[in-house]
């Protein structure tokens, strides 16, 4: 049977994605288990707390970025937990659009939320939803 381009691309996708994840998540734990002040994420209002967000949600996203690589291996097979990245990922890009645009102290995420949709988020899922259809 012959592979639509999309089915070929994939893994790769699946494995960029990951890897984004990895270089955008990574600095961030090691800034914050460190108590280094980074200005390139911003997860709070500056308080003591921040820190201790810093540190769940990189070790999510670090942890996410693990199961992304091995997923990709076998995309299909992984269906569940492809479908869960797109669908979590999505909703919170819409939800902190949503923040972003209505919230004037949430405004400053505008950003980052875009760039976190545009650059993970609607790529894989340009490769991975036909793939998905194809595979039922």
């Amino acid at each position: 049977m012959r592979q639509t381009r999309a089915a070929r691309w994939l893994p790769v996708m699946i494995r960029l994605t990951a890897v984004g994840y990895l270089l955008f998540f990574v600095p961030d734990l090691v800034f914050a288990i460190t108590h280094r002040a980074n200005a390139l994420f911003d997860w709070g209002e500056g308080g003591p707390n921040d820190q201790a967000i810093a540190i769940m949600f990189s070790t999510v996203y670090v942890v996410w970025a693990l199961f992304l690589f091995r997923s990709a291996t076998a995309p299909l097979a992984n269906r569940l937990f492809l479908d869960f990245n797109l669908t979590a990922n999505s909703a919170h890009f819409v939800v902190m659009l949503a923040m972003a645009v209505t919230m004037h102290d949430q405004q400053r995420h505008l950003a980052g939320v875009v760039a976190l949709g545009l650059i993970s988020t609607v790529p894989l899922a340009a490769f991975w939803l036909p793939v998905r259809q194809k595979g039922r």
